[in-house]
């Protein structure tokens, strides 16, 4: 079927990885340092992500592909849900606690010094 779908010039990703965070359907991964469409079933073609892109490397064409499935969606955002909480409870800090550990890495080890 023909319709709307993403398309990411390799060329112009910088690997930033800020279109991953826009694309609520998780149909964008960062592979090899590159912003990549992994499956056009994934791509509901509404764009969210472009305005993310900071080098203009998503556009938005007509071309042949599989037709958006919500539920597939659905199905995999639960699961990389998942998958993200279990590492984060493995980590066993939070970034906050770990920018406090840092910190005190820092003062103490370093002899830094925080300015008033």
């Amino acid at each position: 079927m023909k319709r709307k779908i993403i398309m990411i010039d390799e060329n112009k990703c910088n690997g930033c990885s800020l279109c991953t965070d826009a694309c609520h359907e998780g149909a964008i991964e960062m592979i090899n340092g590159k912003a990549i469409l992994v499956k056009d079933e994934y791509c509901d073609g509404l764009g969210d992500c472009l305005p993310a892109c900071p080098t203009d490397a998503i556009k938005i064409i007509e071309r042949e592909a599989a037709d958006y499935d919500e539920e597939t969606v659905k199905i995999r955002m639960e699961e990389r849900k998942k998958a993200k909480q279990s590492k984060s409870d493995s980590i066993g800090c939070s970034g906050a606690d770990a920018q406090v550990v840092q910190l005190k890495y820092l003062i103490e080890k370093k002899n830094w010094r925080i300015k008033k």
